[in-house]
């Protein structure tokens, strides 16, 4: 166990620039509580709102950020993170030298990222590697099950050019040592699978395949939860209780405040080689990850959120 362990770490100081090798020293007078978040979205955001409060207010926080904005990086500075440019990354000047983070987490999206790897690889040489976390949140979307079977952490994993490029970007993490959390839909009153269908008249799927999910919160806590407690090298995956069809999901959300009038979608799977939405989709068994990380998520099912909206 040490041996592997300590194998992963050296790979990490492989990916570093030979040159800021050294900067891996100064990360011993660095805080314990010092955390990167690479994606400072609405999940990385949420992320740091749960690490700072499971060390303190006083927790460093680090958002990074694709670009400058004036708005947004009042926002982060409001909730208690410091934004830093992705550009910046490995400039000790800006108190981000490479190795010198004991806990890392990279939650950008792949979508409009050229060379999503590289990105990720950049933030492993963030990392020290002896000591604390890094953890990339992927998608549980990487599952080849389509027709409504259990998957659980090492199920098959699809083929399809979007779940290889985060498969790519995973194998990129565990061999370095790093973590991976595969996350099920994301969700916010007003954000996610049932906001975008309930502004569609049809909705290419069948309405009684599954869609797992889990509130950003809940994604959250989960990724702070495996910061504290996962083990190096692993998959895990996340959700909520029970998956809910597209129907039952458009049903819930409708009985939500902010979609009073909304009119009910008609729903038309694809037909294809590339199922996209024709078969019945796969259950996530998260129980392992649950115990393995000691995580229950706060909102049980989608429904049970969308409840305590109610018009």
């Amino acid at each position: 166990m040490a041996a592997a362990w300590h194998g992963r770490a050296m790979s990490v100081s492989r990916l570093r620039d030979p040159t800021l090798v050294a900067a891996v020293s100064t990360g011993s007078s660095m805080p314990s509580n010092r955390l990167l978040v690479v994606g400072a979205g609405v999940l990385g955001r949420l992320i740091a709102n749960e690490w700072r409060e499971a060390h303190g207010t006083d927790a460093q926080v680090y958002g990074v950020v694709r670009s400058s904005n004036e708005v947004r990086d009042a926002a982060l500075r409001a909730d208690g993170l410091t934004p830093c440019l992705r550009e910046n990354l490995g400039s000790a000047d800006a108190c981000l030298a490479e190795g010198t983070f004991e806990h890392v987490v990279f939650c950008a999206a792949p979508g409009g990222n050229d060379d999503y790897p590289a990105e990720v690889a950049a933030a492993l040489r963030m990392w020290r590697g002896d000591a604390g976390r890094f953890v990339f949140t992927s998608s549980a979307g990487v599952y080849a099950e389509e027709d409504g079977g259990v998957v659980t952490e090492g199920s098959p994993v699809s083929d399809t050019p979007r779940a290889q490029k985060l498969l790519s970007a995973e194998r990129l993490v565990t061999e370095a040592g790093g973590t991976v959390v595969r996350l099920a839909g994301l969700y916010l009153l007003e954000r996610g699978a049932h906001n975008a269908y309930l502004n569609m008249a049809e909705v290419k799927g069948r309405a009684d395949g599954l869609i797992n999910q889990i509130h950003y919160v809940d994604a959250a806590s989960a990724v702070v939860a495996t910061l504290l407690r996962g083990e190096m090298g692993m998959i895990y995956v996340a959700a909520d209780d029970a998956p809910l069809t597209r129907e039952q999901i458009c049903r819930a959300a409708l009985e939500a405040k902010p979609f009073v009038g909304k009119s009910m979608p008609t729903f038309a799977a694809y037909d294809g080689a590339d199922k996209g939405g024709a078969g019945t989709g796969k259950v996530v068994d998260c129980s392992s990850t649950r115990a393995a990380i000691g995580w229950q998520p706060k909102y049980a099912t989608f429904s049970d959120f969308m409840k305590l909206h109610t018009a």
